[in-house]
């Protein structure tokens, strides 16, 4: 009863102390953005939605496996990129399939399947261009001849060039950023059908303004002062590059002229000394004799 009592007594001070002064206070962890996953999360030393660490050596261990390719998966769409040597490890792991979905730099960083992605595909045991069956430690397709290499540097993306879109400049300047159409069957991946729409419902192109009229003959112009700049540049390079060849060519036949005439200098005092030799010989000889 005492005990009872005693117990009775110290929740009734306690609560007239928490009418007094209010509510215990309770600690609350600070909120930070976690490295990995880009999620809002406690800064409890690791990430609540990724489980990643937030440790100095947790961050450098997974900055050393950061790279170009990426996986595509919904349970964590925000997870950063990884090399190919991870790409490989997972294939090994049986965690990337044909129908996985990928992009790195042999895609141009577009999405696509694993097994239509170059330096991928093979590794899965199919042709990324042809789909045939290859062996996944095979350099090409013996049967349309597509290469497998693959792009292993983690600072290089793949990007393709940038060029302006049509409207966003002069067509003189869009016709020499133009790339060449490229050849069949050279392994180039090709890009997606765009569903819906047809031919007719396409939007016409703007007509060029007649204002525009006078900038395309200052740039034709410009186009041509550089074609003629750059084409007397050219001759002028290569009459120094004949010069050059004289030049050395000389010097080296007057090499050769000076090594010849020291040459022959030598042998005629060779042969005057021996002469000479030879002549006394035989005058001691006959003083020998007689």
């Amino acid at each position: 009863m005492a005990n009872a009592d005693g117990q009775s007594v110290r929740a009734s001070v306690m609560e007239q102390a928490k009418v007094v002064a209010g509510d215990f206070p309770t600690p609350q962890l600070r909120s930070l953005v976690c490295p990995y996953c880009g999620t809002v999360t406690p800064d409890s030393g690791r990430c609540a939605d990724c489980a990643g660490r937030f440790d100095a050596l947790s961050r450098q261990a997974t900055q050393n496996q950061m790279g170009p390719w990426s996986i595509r998966d919904d349970r964590q769409p925000h997870r950063p990129g990884c090399t190919f040597d991870t790409i490989e490890r997972l294939i090994r792991q049986d965690s990337i399939g044909p129908n996985s979905v990928l992009r790195g730099p042999t895609t141009r960083q577009f999405w696509t399947l694993a097994r239509h992605t170059p330096g991928v595909a093979h590794l899965l045991g199919l042709c990324y261009s042809c789909q045939a069956s290859v062996k996944t430690d095979a350099f090409a397709c013996p049967n349309c001849h597509a290469s497998f290499s693959a792009e292993r540097d983690r600072q290089h993306l793949g990007l393709g060039p940038a060029r302006p879109l049509p409207g966003q400049g002069l067509p003189q300047v869009l016709a020499m950023k133009a790339e060449p159409a490229a050849v069949l069957g050279a392994g180039r991946i090709e890009s997606s059908t765009i569903v819906g729409g047809t031919p007719n419902e396409r939007l016409p192109q703007q007509p060029i303004p007649p204002q525009s009229t006078g900038q395309f003959t200052e740039a034709s112009q410009l186009a041509r002062r550089w074609k003629r700049a750059w084409e007397l540049e050219r001759r002028r390079a290569w009459s120094v590059i004949s010069i050059a060849f004289v030049i050395v060519f000389v010097a080296i036949a007057y090499s050769a002229w000076i090594a010849w005439q020291s040459g022959a200098d030598s042998s005629i005092s060779v042969n005057t000394h021996s002469s000479d030799s030879v002549k006394s010989v035989p005058k001691r000889a006959i003083i020998w004799y007689t």
